[in-house]
């Protein structure tokens, strides 16, 4: 599939409790900031080249800046295009016209009418569509195990669509262990999300144990050559699903490496619990004073913006 600099309409289909719909959200690549209004009546500038294509609906292929977060705009038809090119140029003089195939309607409707119900009993797990304006095609991104899927659904439809399908991921599971570090118990527990914990004796690893609330024994710790970490990553609706990749140990500073195993996939973002890695750390792979822990490297990167470090000193 071509990738579009400027996408005018997209449609997110949300995929959660096995539904799938249409969701339009509209975003304008040529915005009022890129191309002022110099008229207050709203028919020059941007504004205007908005309503004239609008008004001509039916030859109109849609509009976009180039280059993107610049000052130019191109603008799309199908028909009558030196007609066109004379009256946009009256609104926003220097606005480039060119010739299309199909109207930004047309390919917008042509989305609207898929079956995705049809195209899921088939196999093929819808995750987005959209209309690149730019290249003048409907775009569909989706899974499917039937490698002959993409080609089957471009064809279907007469060189108006582009389609990338994505394998669907197979089995997939945490790492268990890396330089310094090991993976003690994994699951959805009860800390708040985005939080980090530490236990460095044995009252506070039983106190730990019991706040992650994964169940079952406790773990056996040695305390006297490890200490017991606890990373709390927020899951959202429909996408509860989160992978240990590594833990990252270095220069006194530890953080969590996690990753969705089931990506691509469409997720919403409503927090809804947290997912728990206990791990237990070598104290001979930090420094002897103790350690700073952060959730993930972004964090640690950002500061804290969303999700404080903790300061682990190690008796």
């Amino acid at each position: 599939m071509r990738t579009a600099a400027a996408v005018l309409i997209v449609f997110v289909l949300i995929g959660c409790n096995g539904s799938v719909g249409l969701s339009p959200r509209t975003t304008v690549s040529a915005t009022d900031d890129a191309v002022p209004n110099p008229t207050p009546e709203g028919r020059n500038g941007i504004e205007g080249l908005q309503a004239y294509g609008q008004d001509h609906v039916d030859e109109f292929g849609g509009m976009y800046i180039d280059p993107p977060g610049g000052r130019h705009v191109v603008m799309l038809f199908t028909a009558n295009v030196d007609e066109h090119a004379h009256a946009v140029d009256a609104i926003q003089p220097g606005t480039t016209v060119r010739s299309v195939e199909h109207t930004e309607a047309e390919l917008a409707a042509l989305i609207e009418g898929f079956d995705f119900d049809s195209l899921r009993a088939q196999g093929v797990e819808m995750l987005s569509a959209s209309v690149d304006v730019i290249n003048n095609r409907a775009t569909l991104e989706a899974k499917s195990t039937d490698l002959t899927a993409e080609a089957r659904l471009e064809l279907s439809f007469g060189g108006l669509l582009d389609v990338t399908i994505y394998p669907v991921p197979g089995e997939w599971h945490n790492v268990g262990e890396g330089d310094g570090w090991r993976l003690l118990a994994a699951g959805e527990g009860d800390i708040e999300a985005y939080t980090v914990h530490a236990a460095t004796d044995a009252t506070s690893w039983d106190a730990l144990w019991e706040e992650v609330g994964l169940g079952g024994a406790t773990p056996e710790v040695g305390l006297q050559e490890e200490v017991v970490v606890a990373f709390g990553h927020g899951i959202g609706i429909g996408c509860r699903e989160v992978r240990l990749d590594d833990v990252v140990i270095d220069a006194g500073i530890v953080w969590s490496v996690t990753s969705d195993p089931l990506l691509p996939r469409n997720c919403d973002a409503a927090l809804v619990g947290t997912h728990v890695f206990v791990v237990a750390i070598a104290r001979e792979a930090v420094p002897d004073d103790g350690f700073t822990l952060w959730l993930n490297e972004y964090a640690a990167s950002r500061g804290g913006e969303f999700s404080a470090a903790l300061d682990a000193e190690l008796p």
